[in-house]
Protein backbone atom coordinates (compact mmCIF):
# COMPACT_ATOMS: atom_id res chain seq x y z
CA UNK A 1 0.00 0.00 0.00
CA UNK A 2 3.07 2.31 1.14
CA UNK A 3 4.37 1.26 -2.30
CA UNK A 4 1.27 1.91 -4.32
CA UNK A 5 1.12 5.38 -2.97
CA UNK A 6 4.49 6.47 -3.36
CA UNK A 7 4.62 5.35 -7.04
CA UNK A 8 1.28 7.11 -8.11
CA UNK A 9 2.52 10.74 -6.07
CA UNK A 10 5.70 10.33 -8.37
CA UNK A 11 3.42 9.76 -11.14
CA UNK A 12 1.37 12.77 -10.03
CA UNK A 13 4.62 15.02 -9.36
CA UNK A 14 6.22 14.53 -12.80
CA UNK A 15 2.52 14.92 -14.43
CA UNK A 16 1.96 18.38 -12.65
CA UNK A 17 5.10 19.36 -13.15
CA UNK A 18 5.08 18.92 -17.10
CA UNK A 19 1.85 20.34 -17.03
CA UNK A 20 3.09 23.74 -15.76
CA UNK A 21 6.14 23.90 -17.21
CA UNK A 22 4.64 23.32 -21.19
CA UNK A 23 1.26 24.52 -21.05
CA UNK A 24 0.00 26.58 -18.28
CA UNK A 25 3.61 28.52 -16.92
CA UNK A 26 1.49 31.76 -16.62
CA UNK A 27 4.56 34.33 -17.25
CA UNK A 28 6.64 31.81 -14.42
CA UNK A 29 8.56 29.12 -14.51
CA UNK A 30 8.26 25.79 -13.11
CA UNK A 31 10.45 25.40 -10.28
CA UNK A 32 11.87 22.06 -11.35
CA UNK A 33 13.60 24.30 -14.34
CA UNK A 34 13.99 27.02 -12.67
CA UNK A 35 16.15 25.02 -10.25
CA UNK A 36 17.71 22.99 -12.75
CA UNK A 37 18.91 25.86 -14.85
CA UNK A 38 20.21 27.88 -11.74
CA UNK A 39 22.12 24.76 -10.79
CA UNK A 40 23.86 24.67 -14.41
CA UNK A 41 24.02 28.32 -14.70
CA UNK A 42 25.76 29.45 -11.63
CA UNK A 43 28.74 26.35 -12.47
CA UNK A 44 29.13 26.91 -15.93
CA UNK A 45 28.66 31.13 -16.17
CA UNK A 46 31.67 30.97 -12.97
CA UNK A 47 33.87 28.77 -14.96
CA UNK A 48 33.10 30.37 -18.68
CA UNK A 49 34.51 33.87 -16.88
CA UNK A 50 38.08 32.10 -16.73
CA UNK A 51 38.26 30.47 -20.21
CA UNK A 52 39.24 31.90 -23.43
CA UNK A 53 36.30 32.91 -25.68
CA UNK A 54 36.61 30.02 -28.37
CA UNK A 55 35.79 27.44 -25.22
CA UNK A 56 33.47 29.46 -23.43
CA UNK A 57 31.13 30.39 -26.03
CA UNK A 58 30.56 26.39 -26.66
CA UNK A 59 30.27 25.88 -23.51
CA UNK A 60 27.72 29.03 -22.75
CA UNK A 61 25.64 27.57 -25.45
CA UNK A 62 25.09 23.92 -23.12
CA UNK A 63 22.94 26.32 -20.39
CA UNK A 64 19.90 26.32 -22.24
CA UNK A 65 19.73 21.97 -23.52
CA UNK A 66 21.34 20.82 -20.26
CA UNK A 67 18.47 21.89 -18.32
CA UNK A 68 15.45 21.18 -20.66
CA UNK A 69 17.04 17.89 -21.31
CA UNK A 70 17.75 17.58 -17.32
CA UNK A 71 14.18 18.51 -16.49
CA UNK A 72 12.97 15.51 -19.54
CA UNK A 73 14.74 12.78 -18.15
CA UNK A 74 13.64 13.61 -14.48
CA UNK A 75 9.98 13.68 -15.55
CA UNK A 76 10.71 10.40 -17.44
CA UNK A 77 12.22 8.90 -14.80
CA UNK A 78 9.79 9.90 -11.96
CA UNK A 79 7.55 8.10 -14.22
CA UNK A 80 9.43 4.79 -14.84
CA UNK A 81 10.05 4.93 -11.21
CA UNK A 82 6.83 5.40 -10.40
CA UNK A 83 4.89 2.91 -12.38
CA UNK A 84 7.23 0.24 -10.82
CA UNK A 85 6.38 0.73 -7.64
CA UNK A 86 2.63 0.72 -9.16
CA UNK A 87 3.75 -3.05 -11.00
CA UNK A 88 1.03 -4.81 -8.95
CA UNK A 89 -1.71 -2.54 -9.61
CA UNK A 90 -3.97 -1.92 -13.03
CA UNK A 91 -2.21 1.26 -13.61
CA UNK A 92 1.07 -0.57 -14.74
CA UNK A 93 -0.41 -1.09 -17.42
CA UNK A 94 -0.28 2.40 -18.76
CA UNK A 95 2.93 3.25 -18.37
CA UNK A 96 3.57 3.09 -22.27
CA UNK A 97 0.80 5.47 -22.60
CA UNK A 98 2.32 7.79 -20.03
CA UNK A 99 5.39 7.93 -21.86
CA UNK A 100 4.48 8.77 -25.08
CA UNK A 101 2.82 11.46 -24.21
CA UNK A 102 5.86 12.92 -21.69
CA UNK A 103 7.85 12.43 -24.97
CA UNK A 104 5.34 14.32 -26.82
CA UNK A 105 5.23 17.22 -24.30
CA UNK A 106 9.15 17.31 -23.97
CA UNK A 107 9.05 17.54 -27.83
CA UNK A 108 6.96 20.07 -27.44
CA UNK A 109 8.35 21.89 -25.24
CA UNK A 110 11.51 22.01 -27.44
CA UNK A 111 9.60 23.06 -30.53
CA UNK A 112 7.98 26.01 -28.15
CA UNK A 113 11.95 26.98 -27.16
CA UNK A 114 12.95 26.95 -31.33
CA UNK A 115 9.94 28.95 -32.14
CA UNK A 116 10.12 31.52 -29.50
CA UNK A 117 14.19 31.75 -30.12
CA UNK A 118 14.01 31.98 -33.44
CA UNK A 119 11.11 34.87 -33.34
CA UNK A 120 13.52 36.68 -31.23
CA UNK A 121 16.86 36.19 -33.52
CA UNK A 122 14.96 37.05 -36.67
CA UNK A 123 13.88 40.57 -36.15
CA UNK A 124 17.36 41.03 -34.61
CA UNK A 125 19.26 40.11 -37.58
CA UNK A 126 17.20 42.80 -39.62
CA UNK A 127 17.76 45.34 -37.99
CA UNK A 128 21.87 43.66 -38.21
CA UNK A 129 22.16 44.90 -41.64
CA UNK A 130 22.20 48.58 -40.58
CA UNK A 131 23.51 49.00 -37.33
CA UNK A 132 25.82 47.46 -34.91
CA UNK A 133 26.65 49.43 -32.29
CA UNK A 134 23.81 51.17 -29.75
CA UNK A 135 25.96 54.76 -31.15
CA UNK A 136 24.59 53.95 -34.54
CA UNK A 137 20.96 54.76 -33.06
CA UNK A 138 21.45 58.55 -34.42
CA UNK A 139 22.49 57.09 -37.69
CA UNK A 140 19.22 54.41 -37.98
CA UNK A 141 17.03 57.23 -36.58
CA UNK A 142 18.16 59.94 -39.47
CA UNK A 143 17.89 57.28 -42.00
CA UNK A 144 14.78 56.87 -41.17
CA UNK A 145 13.94 60.76 -41.22
CA UNK A 146 15.83 60.99 -44.43
CA UNK A 147 14.18 58.04 -47.14
CA UNK A 148 10.71 57.36 -44.69
CA UNK A 149 7.93 59.31 -43.14
CA UNK A 150 7.08 59.64 -39.56
CA UNK A 151 4.60 56.72 -40.27
CA UNK A 152 7.77 54.28 -41.30
CA UNK A 153 8.95 55.10 -37.77
CA UNK A 154 5.60 54.13 -36.24
CA UNK A 155 5.88 50.79 -38.24
CA UNK A 156 9.38 49.98 -36.84
CA UNK A 157 8.08 51.22 -33.06
CA UNK A 158 5.21 48.73 -33.44
CA UNK A 159 7.31 46.44 -34.54
CA UNK A 160 9.42 46.83 -31.63
CA UNK A 161 6.94 47.07 -29.12
CA UNK A 162 5.44 43.92 -29.88
CA UNK A 163 9.11 42.28 -30.02
CA UNK A 164 10.04 43.51 -26.71
CA UNK A 165 6.25 41.98 -25.28
CA UNK A 166 6.93 38.71 -26.63
CA UNK A 167 10.25 38.82 -25.22
CA UNK A 168 9.36 39.46 -21.55
CA UNK A 169 6.72 36.79 -21.64
CA UNK A 170 8.68 34.24 -23.73
CA UNK A 171 11.96 34.57 -21.34
CA UNK A 172 9.94 34.86 -18.25
CA UNK A 173 8.30 32.20 -18.84
CA UNK A 174 10.75 30.40 -19.90
CA UNK A 175 13.99 31.43 -18.62
CA UNK A 176 16.13 28.90 -20.68
CA UNK A 177 15.57 31.57 -23.34
CA UNK A 178 17.63 33.77 -21.92
CA UNK A 179 20.96 31.96 -21.76
CA UNK A 180 20.78 30.75 -25.23
CA UNK A 181 23.03 32.33 -27.08
CA UNK A 182 22.56 34.95 -29.95
CA UNK A 183 22.60 33.78 -33.76
CA UNK A 184 24.48 36.89 -35.03
CA UNK A 185 27.20 39.26 -34.09
CA UNK A 186 24.53 41.99 -33.07
CA UNK A 187 22.97 40.42 -29.74
CA UNK A 188 19.53 40.97 -28.79
CA UNK A 189 20.19 42.96 -26.10
CA UNK A 190 21.98 45.52 -27.71
CA UNK A 191 19.54 45.65 -30.32
CA UNK A 192 16.58 46.67 -28.13
CA UNK A 193 19.20 49.06 -26.56
CA UNK A 194 19.53 50.73 -29.93
CA UNK A 195 15.57 50.86 -30.72
CA UNK A 196 14.80 52.15 -27.54
CA UNK A 197 17.35 54.95 -28.19
CA UNK A 198 15.89 55.80 -31.22
CA UNK A 199 12.50 56.01 -29.44
CA UNK A 200 14.02 58.17 -26.56
CA UNK A 201 16.14 60.50 -28.90
CA UNK A 202 12.67 60.93 -31.29
CA UNK A 203 10.82 61.34 -27.59
CA UNK A 204 13.08 64.07 -26.04
CA UNK A 205 13.63 66.15 -29.10
CA UNK A 206 10.52 65.80 -30.43
CA UNK A 207 7.67 64.92 -27.94
CA UNK A 208 4.64 66.11 -30.10
CA UNK A 209 5.99 64.83 -33.51
CA UNK A 210 6.77 61.93 -31.78
CA UNK A 211 4.78 59.05 -33.78
CA UNK A 212 2.03 57.56 -32.04
CA UNK A 213 3.99 54.01 -30.21
CA UNK A 214 7.04 55.62 -29.22
CA UNK A 215 5.84 56.03 -25.49
CA UNK A 216 4.50 52.21 -25.96
CA UNK A 217 8.00 50.93 -27.06
CA UNK A 218 10.15 52.90 -24.42
CA UNK A 219 7.34 51.56 -21.71
CA UNK A 220 7.32 47.87 -23.09
CA UNK A 221 10.97 47.93 -23.46
CA UNK A 222 11.67 49.04 -19.76
CA UNK A 223 9.35 46.96 -18.28
CA UNK A 224 10.96 43.87 -20.51
CA UNK A 225 14.82 44.85 -19.25
CA UNK A 226 14.12 45.35 -15.99
CA UNK A 227 12.10 42.56 -15.23
CA UNK A 228 14.83 39.97 -17.27
CA UNK A 229 17.32 41.69 -14.75
CA UNK A 230 15.21 41.31 -11.56
CA UNK A 231 14.60 37.12 -12.83
CA UNK A 232 18.89 37.15 -13.01
CA UNK A 233 18.67 38.24 -9.05
CA UNK A 234 20.11 42.09 -10.77
CA UNK A 235 19.41 44.62 -8.60
CA UNK A 236 21.36 48.08 -9.60
CA UNK A 237 21.23 51.80 -7.63
CA UNK A 238 19.93 54.33 -8.66
CA UNK A 239 21.62 55.78 -11.93
CA UNK A 240 20.79 59.45 -13.04
CA UNK A 241 23.02 59.42 -16.80
CA UNK A 242 23.70 55.97 -18.98
CA UNK A 243 26.37 56.45 -21.54
CA UNK A 244 26.62 52.35 -22.44
CA UNK A 245 27.71 52.13 -25.39
CA UNK A 246 27.38 56.06 -26.57
CA UNK A 247 30.93 57.27 -24.67
CA UNK A 248 32.38 58.35 -27.95
CA UNK A 249 28.61 60.16 -28.84
CA UNK A 250 28.64 63.84 -27.62
CA UNK A 251 24.65 64.62 -27.25
CA UNK A 252 25.24 68.10 -29.55
CA UNK A 253 26.23 66.28 -32.72
CA UNK A 254 23.06 63.99 -32.17
CA UNK A 255 21.18 67.08 -32.07
CA UNK A 256 22.54 68.36 -35.06
CA UNK A 257 22.18 65.10 -36.91
CA UNK A 258 19.14 64.61 -36.34
CA UNK A 259 17.90 68.21 -37.16
CA UNK A 260 19.77 67.86 -40.34
CA UNK A 261 17.55 64.77 -41.29
CA UNK A 262 14.19 66.51 -40.43
CA UNK A 263 13.60 66.01 -36.72
CA UNK A 264 11.26 69.28 -35.79
CA UNK A 265 12.93 69.48 -32.68
CA UNK A 266 11.03 71.18 -29.75
CA UNK A 267 13.33 70.82 -27.03
CA UNK A 268 17.08 72.68 -26.94
CA UNK A 269 20.04 70.60 -26.43
CA UNK A 270 20.32 71.04 -22.81
CA UNK A 271 16.43 69.84 -21.54
CA UNK A 272 16.21 66.93 -24.50
CA UNK A 273 19.44 65.68 -22.87
CA UNK A 274 17.17 65.59 -19.10
CA UNK A 275 14.76 63.80 -21.00
CA UNK A 276 16.99 61.20 -22.47
CA UNK A 277 19.03 60.35 -19.82
CA UNK A 278 15.39 60.20 -17.43
CA UNK A 279 14.31 57.54 -20.66
CA UNK A 280 17.62 55.89 -21.08
CA UNK A 281 18.57 55.01 -17.47
CA UNK A 282 15.20 52.97 -16.99
CA UNK A 283 16.49 50.40 -19.68
CA UNK A 284 19.85 50.73 -21.04
CA UNK A 285 21.90 49.78 -17.46
CA UNK A 286 19.57 46.72 -17.05
CA UNK A 287 20.42 45.60 -20.77
CA UNK A 288 23.91 45.91 -20.03
CA UNK A 289 23.84 44.14 -16.79
CA UNK A 290 22.34 41.32 -18.24
CA UNK A 291 24.89 41.09 -21.14
CA UNK A 292 27.43 41.42 -18.48
CA UNK A 293 26.03 38.09 -17.01
CA UNK A 294 25.81 36.27 -19.32
CA UNK A 295 28.95 37.17 -21.19
CA UNK A 296 27.69 38.93 -23.81
CA UNK A 297 30.27 42.16 -23.29
CA UNK A 298 33.44 40.33 -23.48
CA UNK A 299 35.37 41.31 -26.32
CA UNK A 300 36.39 38.53 -29.47
CA UNK A 301 39.87 37.73 -27.90
CA UNK A 302 40.85 37.49 -24.76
Amino acid sequence: MVTALLGGLLLVAAWVSMLLTVFTPRGRPSRLIRGTLRAYASTIVALAGRLPRRIREPLLDLNAPLAIFTVGALWLGASRTGFALLSETPLQRIEWLSTGLLLVAIATYLLRFMEAYGRRERLVARLAGSVCRPRDADALLAAFLRTGTRDHLDTLFSEWTGWMTEVESTHVAHPTLTFRRPSGELDWLKAAVIVLDVAALTESLAPAWAPFHTRPLLDTGTRCLQRLARELCIRLPPITVSLQGREERDFSDTVRLAGEAGLPTERDARAAWAVFQELRTGYAPHAYAIESRLHYDVGEED
